[in-house]
């Protein structure tokens, strides 16, 4: 029975209203889009109906994501928190057409980043990819590929493929005379061919086995020829790059053998990488050495700096760890394929208003000021929990408690064969155990 209203629930009922709710609203604040304009402009909301507005929906998408609900249980949550009644069918429905809505939310939050004035002038790009694996695959499913600026700590640029979306230059997020660093999945003549044409800048760690080599002769260098070279003194050579259907492309082509011992472990990882599949003696010498192509000028950067500047790329990869173990990015539930890329670019956006928060606290003063440097894993999680009570907040717990009868109807059980068999065989113990009185017969 439906728990009569309290003065207190009374009071309280404008704060079953999403827009009411100080934290939520100052979290709708920090987009720099109307959530409403951009879900009717993406078809997530065509008919106003029990779902009014795109915040609402946003706030739905958003607790379903955050605490890992399943759509049952977050349609309870809405009929308790903002007296948003329907069922799980029509959430289902209304989700599966809203992740163009979160992706547009997503990119135009990194689209004002991206064009934001570099820290020192020159915008540093860190660009790679990271694999999503839903419950039960043993695979690849999913790739998001993303732009790190390792200066202000934040992501400029995202985009989410299936798992045959390759890893290219053309995903990275970039402006005129920015730097891209990216690992040797991106090293190639057409990755360094579209530099040029962005007017961009790369740093690419290559493998040389895939990477045909033309000196500025046009005449073919072979691998064994460079690494030879390399033997003697590091290599710092302009090269032609040939690319079917191209012009070759210049480059300054950097190889330098490595530290015995890594080199090692590098050839250790490659036999076990292999699988029983014994690996060339060309790969496996090729796997001692450090190689990588730029577009960077001597003047810009010698040799030595060369190396040194690739490192930075490392910074990328905390970024995706982060993401994982903090902000959940990888904790897929199993569902079709539109709700799986809604939780994706759910915990995207999430972890984009994580660090517009963090940004926030580390150019205070007090904290510009202090060394050493804030932690970014403490910061992530903190305001990761902050996110999270602002999207949860809604009505008071007396107004949830007043809704019981809304709450539990969505959480029924549904009729099941094993459930009903149980019931009944509990019921059967209790009765064994504790048979009914039974009346006296009457005199």
């Amino acid at each position: 029975m439906l728990a009569e209203p309290t003065k207190a629930h009374a009071e309280s009922k404008s704060s079953l209203d999403p827009v009411s709710d100080d934290d939520w609203r100052r979290l709708l604040d920090m987009l720099p889009v109307d959530p409403d304009a951009v879900a009717m402009q993406c078809k997530a909301i065509v008919r106003r109906r029990v779902i009014r507005c795109g915040q609402v929906l946003l706030r739905l998408i958003l607790i379903y994501v955050l605490c890992g609900l399943s759509l049952r249980d977050t349609v309870s949550w809405a009929a308790r928190a903002l007296s948003v009644v329907l069922t799980d069918e029509a959430l289902g429905h209304r989700f599966a057409k809203a992740t163009p809505f979160v992706q547009q939310l997503a990119t135009k939050m990194l689209a004002t980043r991206l064009h934001e004035p570099a820290a020192s002038g020159v915008a540093l790009r860190l660009l790679d990819a990271t694999v999503l694996t839903e419950p039960g695959s043993t695979g690849t499913d999913w790739r998001v590929h993303v732009t790190y600026d390792p200066a202000r700590a934040e992501v400029v640029g995202v985009e989410v493929t299936d798992a045959h979306g390759g890893e290219h230059l053309r995903r990275a997020a970039t402006t005129p005379g920015d730097l891209v660093i990216a690992d040797m999945g991106l090293g190639h003549a057409s990755d360094v061919r579209e530099g040029n044409e962005r007017q961009v800048r790369v740093l690419l760690r290559s493998h040389l086995e895939s990477l045909a080599v033309d000196d500025l002769q046009h005449r073919r260098t072979t691998p064994e020829q460079l690494l030879d070279a390399a033997d003697a003194a590091p290599l710092d050579r302009d090269v032609l790059l040939p690319e079917r259907g191209h012009e070759a492309v210049p480059a300054r082509l950097l190889l330098v053998p490595l530290p015995p011992e890594q080199a090692g472990r590098a050839r250790q990882r490659l036999r076990k990488a292999k699988k029983g599949h014994t690996p060339s003696a060309l790969t496996l010498r090729h796997a001692g050495y450090f190689c990588c192509i730029t577009t960077l000028t001597r003047e810009e950067a010698s040799t030595e700096a060369v190396f040194a500047w690739y490192r930075i790329r490392w910074q990328v990869e905390l970024l995706f760890k982060r993401y994982k173990s903090l902000l959940h990015l990888d904790h897929l539930t199993k569902a079709k394929p539109a709700l799986v890329t809604l939780q994706i670019w759910a915990r995207l956006l999430v972890a984009i208003l994580v660090e517009k928060i963090a940004s926030t606290t580390r150019s205070a003063k007090s904290v510009e000021a202090s060394a050493p440097p804030v932690s970014l894993w403490r910061l992530d999680h903190i305001h990761w929990i902050d996110v999270v009570l602002a999207v949860y907040g809604g009505a008071t717990l007396v107004d949830r408690l007043a809704k019981a009868e809304a709450t539990a109807e969505p959480l029924r059980e549904r009729p099941r064969r094993k459930r009903t068999w149980a019931q009944k065989l509990i019921e059967s113990i209790q009765h064994a155990l504790h048979p009914p009185a039974v009346s006296p017969a009457p005199a």
